[in-house]
Parts: structure tokens; C-alpha cells; sequence
């Protein structure tokens, strides 16, 4: 699949407890299936040659919702992200991260830190995850730190700004993400909660960014 100039493709996963909801589970088991979607995407992603794919999971705002659940989402990384260490080294995939994650429980920190230190010398794509992440607290801390000179000391100043972001569940806003990296990116909102999405569905985003023709403000 041409990828037509796409390096980095952003989702803003949503939908996961309305899925579940709907479904007669628990809130926890849609992100539960998410978790598993998650890595899907990644790898499809990865198998696509696309350089990097960030994938926003706790936003600063999440904090806010109910107690256990928190500790659900927390439990996933802790637990999965570092059994999960074989897959990416087996897909070459390096985990970088955006957000203040010293904010976590200390050994959920501690297990993204070692999940981001073993694949950090891996060549293929890159998974950014966006976690404890929100768009005006990343400009907030960059300014503070560079003051002018800010734009070197946002969360993931190395990586590519995003060319492309997806957002589940039909919601048709950005929710705090990437305000500054995103001023030129293109935008899709699909329908299917993030659970439900699929490889196919994947492929029918790219191709869509394939259908783009992107100005940068300028004149066609």
C-alpha cells in the first residue's frame, strides 16, 4: 500500500466503555478489548512501513473519571505493556512516550520506563504513547522550559508532527491533543468505537489520507 508521504498517523482512541457498555459488560472490559486493538493497530502499522504511530490513551482530563476504572487502565499498561516487551522487539517497534508519567503509580512508571529503555535501539516504527498527556499542559511545560525557544521542548520534539489523525466512536473534536504538532494535520473521524476497529479499517484511513492534498497554507 502507497502511503502517499504519511510518516506519522495519530489515533485518539475513544468509545472503549460505550462499546462495552452497549454490550452488557463492564466499562473495565472495553478497555480491555482496546488494550488488545491497541496492539493490533500498532503492528498493522508497523507492517505498512508507516514511521510512527501514537496512539493517545490517558489524557489529563481522564483523571476525572471514576476511581476504577483509573485503576483498570492502569493495571492494562502495567501489566500487558511490559508482557508485551518480546512482541515489539519481535516487530522492531521502539515505545517512546508523550505526558508527565510522574504522575503514575511508581511502578507503573517504572514498568514504561522499561518497556521505553529495551526497544529503544529498535529501527523499525515507532509507538508513541500519549499518556497523562493534554495538548495546553505540553505547550504550558515547553514554554516554561524554553521560554521563545519552546518548540524544541515539547513532549516528543523528535518525532515527525502528525500527518494524519484518526479519532473513534463518531466524536467529531480533538480533546486537548497535540495542539501545537497538529497545525497542519489532516483529520478523519470514523464511527466504529475503537474496539471495533479492524485491519481493514485501517487500510480505508490510509487510503483516505492517500486522497488528500495537503496546502500547508499555501496556494494550490
Amino acid at each position: 500500500m502507497e502511503l502517499k508521504g504519511l510518516r506519522h498517523i495519530a489515533f485518539i482512541m475513544d468509545g472503549n466503555g460505550r462499546w462495552a457498555t452497549r454490550r452488557g459488560f463492564t466499562r473495565s472490559v472495553g478497555h480491555k478489548y482496546g488494550y488488545e486493538k491497541m496492539k493490533m493497530v500498532i503492528k498493522h502499522c508497523a507492517d505498512r512501513g508507516i514511521e510512527v504511530c501514537t496512539i493517545f490513551a490517558f489524557s489529563t482530563e481522564n483523571w476525572n473519571r471514576p476511581k476504577d476504572e483509573i485503576d483498570t487502565i492502569f493495571t492494562l499498561i502495567r501489566e500487558n505493556m511490559h508482557r508485551d516487551i518480546p512482541l515489539f522487539m519481535d516487530w522492531n517497534v521502539r515505545v517512546t512516550s508523550m505526558g508527565d508519567l510522574t504522575r503514575f503509580p511508581k511502578d507503573l512508571y517504572d514498568k514504561l520506563q522499561e518497556v521505553i529503555e529495551q526497544t529503544k535501539n529498535n529501527t523499525g516504527m515507532t509507538f508513541n504513547l500519549c499518556a497523562n498527556y493534554g495538548g495546553r499542559d505540553d505547550i504550558r511545560q515547553a514554554v516554561a522550559k524554553g521560554g521563545q525557544d519552546f518548540e524544541k521542548f515539547l513532549y516528543g520534539a523528535e518525532l515527525p508532527p502528525p500527518d494524519f489523525i484518526v479519532r473513534t466512536s463518531g466524536e467529531q473534536r480533538v480533546s486537548n491533543f497535540m495542539l501545537w504538532q497538529m497545525a497542519y494535520s489532516e483529520f478523519m473521524f470514523i464511527k466504529p468505537y475503537w474496539p471495533a476497529i479492524t485491519p481493514k479499517l485501517v487500510d480505508k484511513c490510509i487510503k483516505e489520507y492517500g486522497k488528500r492534498k495537503r496546502r500547508f497554507g499555501k496556494v494550490s
